[in-house]
């Protein structure tokens, strides 16, 4: 069992990861300044996150059929989340010191998207942080392309223990105890309970089907914390055409924090045709994913508006009209600089599916759920029933 838990954090890691394989581009995003980076990061993740989510409430079953007292099964499954076409771009209307080069671009691809990102100019604020009037506005401080779209398919996977008890009655568990490895720290577990209630209604318990309901809810953590090599500092903000005060702040505690969980109610029939179960699921899934950026990061600041010497070097207010001399920019330290706060969705589904008995203990099945992140998935699993 110790084993099956070490593959099911492989394959839980697997599906994280494609989270966070934006991560260095996510990184231009801290040149967005402190009034649009939660705009553009929020638009830019959330579809991810809900999809992640939506997978996790998914491949709980593969027939409406309990198991006799103590018969059991264990099941492997994996799958995809789409994310919604609705979801696959975000608007870029609305951010407030940021401008799109091309100015008749409105939308940027989300990371579940498709395509380039959009090249954003960060604008010189109208006012400084004193309140004073800035002296280089209007004027750009400097440009960075939004992440690219990655994909919209989100992989899901679980690996699930179920046990009959008596009442006729599945309960069924999915547990990753706490798992380190190359910086990640992840953990899940969840719990489903599969009543036959067939058998409680006159005429129709004797019916040549099975039905019954499923009540299920998963929980799942991740921590990451950034290698050296991936954290942002300072000198990635202002390349070549800013100049900047350095700062003494440690960066070391960057990571990434995110939690996800879903509940779902679902109403399962299913007919068993020699060794072929077809079966269809009606339910309502809850879900809800929230992120943080933890930790210290730099972010570009106000413009200094009087000379500075940096490194030996005289810099002064740049000349708007000739554009010979470099902004110079004050860096802002700012702890888990972004958050997407617990987003919830609710979500009616039909699941349609096959499972099919290849030998006496080993199947297997297939099943599509119709929602708004609609999910393809399929396993495998040992059963004595």
């Amino acid at each position: 069992m110790k084993k099956l838990s070490h593959l099911a954090a492989v394959l839980i890691l697997c599906s994280a990861v494609t989270t966070l394989k934006a991560q260095s581009d996510i990184s231009e995003i801290f040149k967005a300044g402190v009034a649009d980076l939660n705009t553009v990061a929020n638009g830019y993740l959330t579809p991810a996150g809900n999809s992640f989510a939506a997978g996790l409430g998914t491949n709980w079953y593969n027939t409406a059929a309990v198991h006799k007292p103590f018969g059991f099964d264990l099941t492997i499954g994996g799958g995809l989340v789409q994310v919604p076409m609705t979801e696959q771009m975000f608007s870029l209307t609305g951010l407030t010191n940021l401008v799109p080069t091309n100015t008749s671009i409105t939308q940027a691809p989300t990371f579940g998207g498709t395509g380039p990102g959009v090249e954003l100019n960060l604008m010189q604020p109208h006012y400084l942080g004193d309140g004073t009037a800035n002296p280089l506005y209007p004027g750009k401080i400097t440009s960075f392309t939004t992440p690219a779209g990655i994909s919209q398919y989100m992989p899901t996977a679980s690996v699930q223990f179920t046990i009959g008890l008596p009442f006729i009655n599945d309960v069924s568990v999915r547990f990753i105890p706490t798992v380190n490895a190359s910086g990640f720290n992840v953990s899940m577990w969840g719990v489903g309970i599969k009543h036959n209630f067939k058998q409680w209604i006159p005429v129709v318990k004797d019916l040549p089907f099975d039905a019954s309901i499923l009540l299920a809810y998963t929980k799942f953590d991740l921590k990451y914390a950034f290698p050296t090599s991936a954290q942002i500092t300072p000198d990635m903000l202002v390349g070549s055409d800013l100049a900047y005060i350095p700062t003494n702040t440690d960066y070391s505690t960057q990571g990434m924090n995110i939690s996800a969980d879903a509940m779902t109610a679902n109403i399962i029939v299913s007919k068993k045709l020699l060794f072929v179960t077809p079966y269809v699921g009606f339910g309502i899934t809850k879900t809800s994913f929230n992120l943080t950026m933890a930790g210290n990061y730099p972010i570009l600041g106000n413009p200094k508006t009087h000379e500075e010497v940096i490194g030996g070097t005289t810099y002064t207010v740049p000349d708007r009209e000739t554009g010979t001399n470099k902004p110079i920019m004050n860096i802002d330290n700012i702890t888990n600089p972004i958050q997407i706060a617990p987003i919830s969705e609710m979500m009616p589904n039909v699941t349609f599916g096959l499972r099919l008995k290849v030998l006496w203990v080993l199947s297997v099945h297939a099943q599509y759920t119709m929602q708004k992140y609609p999910t393809a998935s399929a396993g495998f699993g040992i059963s004595l029933r």
